[in-house]
């Protein structure tokens, strides 16, 4: 029965680089919200002409707190290495990572 206590058993796998926490502030209620967006799987490819600037990737995120139900709108915009080249936030305020 080893297989099946393998097959249950949660393993510890560390966080890889691929996550990118967001700190926000909530603007109603002043409530702290820590957010995760995954860099594989949360965020989506812009297609650009050669030639045509802004950022290669984009991500939006809808965030509500547990205290106000205030909508807190993200968006965040990438460049081709994965560095955030644009933030727009709505409802809230992004915080300088502690």
């Amino acid at each position: 029965m080893w297989w099946l206590r393998r097959l249950f058993a949660r393993s510890a796998r560390p966080e890889a680089d691929n996550a990118l926490w967001l700190h926000l502030t909530c603007d109603r209620c002043g409530e702290a919200i820590r957010v995760r967006i995954d860099r594989r799987y949360d965020v989506a490819s812009n297609l650009l002409d050669p030639g045509e600037e802004g950022p290669a990737y984009t991500v939006h995120k809808d965030v509500v707190g547990d205290r106000c139900f205030q909508r807190i709108s993200v968006t965040l915009g990438f460049d081709r290495r994965m560095n955030i080249v644009e933030r727009h936030v709505r409802g809230g305020r992004l915080q300088a990572e502690a």
